[in-house]
């Protein structure tokens, strides 16, 4: 029983410390990346269909695949 007691307060405890909270600074700039690459890829899927016939879903994935993409680099 108290091997038991033991691995829950000890999982709770690496639980919260696991948990870091976003400082605000850096959640400024993960909004103002993510700003920016949205921007990006607005304009490079509004050139490509203006050449291309596409749906209006298929610019939607588009632009989100992009964004995906563009955060995975940062």
């Amino acid at each position: 029983m108290t091997k038991l007691i033991a691995a829950v307060v000890t999982t709770t405890i690496v639980g919260a410390l696991a948990y870091v909270p976003i400082s605000a600074a850096e959640a400024a700039a993960d909004n103002a990346a993510l700003q920016k690459a949205n921007a990006d890829c607005k304009a490079q899927v509004k050139d490509y269909a203006k050449y291309n016939e596409t749906s209006r879903y298929a610019r939607y994935k588009m632009v989100k695949k992009c964004i995906a993409e563009a955060m995975a680099k940062k």
